[in-house]
């Protein structure tokens, strides 16, 4: 197939800067910037259809303009669902990398608060958003309303981790096993253990004691 070439080309709010390599099906990836001035790797494709338009600003203010007269834009439910959409397309998020990085994407329905809002409902006290399969993005069938505890033990697996188990990793400088766990926005040493089974006791426990402690589930 011969190459389009979208360099300075506009479509909608975004004007392409330059290629930004290709995706792993091997189509053209290219690097735009949004008129409000954030800068988005969008599918050639995607572009040239119509489906992407902006870097979601687009969807966010017609979004807005509709709920206004509801008042639901200050609301938690409206916060959640910005802040779905910002992760997965906003290349300045602070966890882009987790999301909109590698592959994570929001369906076309829910880039509308109303839809997203008439599919989940309102999310109940304490409860946050949460992706059955961490590997997929975010539509109704892979989304639920979760609880902190069911949060803190579906989270991926940091790379860095070579266990496999959340909170525990291998100490190549003590040769040990340690654990640890997230409580309040503080990090918990659990331990420095020689079996691997002793560390994932610990984190268990740990979860036990601070996660119901803390009325997390």
């Amino acid at each position: 197939m011969k190459k389009i070439d979208l360099t300075e080309k506009r479509f909608g709010r975004l004007t392409v800067i330059e290629q930004a390599g290709s995706d792993k099906w091997g189509f053209a990836l290219w690097m735009c910037k949004c008129d409000c001035g954030v800068i988005i790797i969008v599918n050639g494709g995607s572009l040239r259809s119509g489906c992407t338009k902006s870097c979601g600003c687009l969807q966010r203010e017609i979004a807005k303009k509709r709920l206004t007269t509801h008042g639901l834009s200050s609301s938690r439910i409206y916060k959640i669902w910005a802040s779905m959409i910002q992760r997965c397309i906003d290349i300045n998020y602070e966890d882009y990398h987790y999301y909109g990085g590698r592959g994570i994407t929001v369906c076309k329905r829910w880039k509308f608060f109303e839809n997203f809002l008439a599919d989940m409902g309102e999310c109940p006290n304490d409860f946050t958003l949460e992706r059955v399969d961490n590997e997929k993005g975010y539509f109704l069938k892979n989304c639920k309303w979760a609880t902190h505890t069911e949060q803190n033990r579906n989270q991926r697996v940091q790379k860095r981790n070579k266990t496999g188990i959340t909170g525990v990793f291998w100490s190549s400088d003590r040769n040990k096993f340690r654990s640890y766990i997230g409580v309040g926005g503080r990090l918990i040493h659990l331990g420095s253990f020689k079996e691997l089974n002793n560390a994932i006791l610990a984190r268990q426990d740990a979860e036990m004691k601070y996660w119901r402690k803390n009325n997390y589930d």
